[in-house]
C-alpha cells in the first residue's frame, strides 16, 4: 500500500473528479457556457423553424418572445441553480415547439463545437416513459441520461400502471431519480399546479418545486387561430 494521502490532497482529487463528471461546455449538468445574448438568438430561429416546418406562418408577439428570453436566460444564468425547466399553460400555445427549438439549437452548438457532442436534448413522450419500464436497460440509461431529458406531454400518461400485480409509477421514479443524481429535464405540461399534485403526488411537486423553473405559456391556441384563418366564415 502508498502512502496514505493527506485531507487537502483528497480534498483536490475529489474536486478533480466532481469536474470530471460534467460535460464540457456545461457550467454543470444543466447550464451552458454561451452567450445569453447569442443563446436567444438561436432559440428564436430555431423556433421559427419548427413552425415553418408545419407549413405555418410564424407570427412574432411578446409572450413568444418573452418565453424565449426566459430559457435563454435559464440556461446560462449560472447563479440559479435549479436544473429542471417545465413549460406549463393550455394547449397549443408553443410548449412543445420550444422544447423542439432547444433540442435544435443544442444540435447546432455541439455541431460547431461550442458545446461537447454530449449536449444535447433527448425528448420522449410521457406515455412512451411507461413502456420503457419493461426493459430494464432502456430503463436504466434513461434514468442515468447525463444531459437534458425532455418529459412532453407530462399529465397525459397514466400516473400508475401494473406489472404482474404490482403497480408501478414510472414517470415519478424517473423524475425521483434525476433528482437524487440531479440531472437535468425539461418538461412540457397542460396540468395547472393542483392537476400535478393529484397526477404526481405532493411529494414529486414538492422536488419539481425545488428543482424547476417554470415558464408559463399565455398564448392564445394557435391551433385555432390557424383553423380559423382557413375558415373566416366560422367567426361571423
Amino acid at each position: 500500500m502508498g502512502q496514505p494521502m493527506d485531507i487537502k490532497t483528497l480534498v483536490e482529487v475529489l474536486k478533480r473528479q466532481g469536474r470530471a463528471l460534467m460535460l464540457p461546455g456545461m457550467t454543470d449538468h444543466s447550464k451552458l457556457r454561451v452567450d445569453e445574448q447569442g443563446l436567444t438568438a438561436l432559440l428564436e430561429m430555431a423556433y421559427r423553424k419548427q413552425v415553418a416546418m408545419r407549413r405555418v406562418a410564424y407570427v412574432p408577439n411578446n409572450l413568444t418572445s418573452g418565453a424565449i428570453k426566459k430559457l435563454a436566460h435559464f440556461l446560462t444564468d449560472n447563479g440559479d441553480n435549479r436544473f429542471m425547466i417545465v413549460l406549463d399553460g393550455s394547449t397549443a400555445t408553443g410548449k412543445t415547439t420550444l422544447m423542439t427549438a432547444m433540442r435544435q439549437t443544442l444540435r447546432w452548438l455541439t455541431d460547431h463545437r461550442l458545446v461537447s457532442d454530449d449536449v444535447g436534448l433527448r425528448i420522449l413522450d410521457a406515455t412512451k416513459i411507461c413502456t420503457l419500464m419493461d426493459s430494464s436497460r432502456d430503463w436504466n440509461e434513461l434514468l442515468s441520461w447525463p444531459s437534458y431529458l425532455g418529459i412532453e406531454d407530462l399529465g397525459c400518461e397514466p400516473a400508475e400502471i401494473l406489472r404482474w400485480g404490482n403497480p408501478l409509477y414510472p414517470v415519478r421514479e424517473l423524475i425521483t431519480e434525476r433528482y437524487k443524481l440531479r440531472l437535468p429535464m425539461v418538461v412540457s405540461t397542460n396540468l395547472d399546479s393542483d392537476q400535478l399534485r393529484e397526477h404526481l403526488g405532493l411529494r414529486i411537486v414538492s422536488r419539481m418545486n425545488e428543482m424547476a423553473f417554470y415558464i408559463h405559456f399565455e398564448n392564445e391556441d394557435f391551433r385555432k387561430m390557424a383553423w380559423y384563418s382557413h375558415h373566416p366564415e366560422a367567426k361571423n
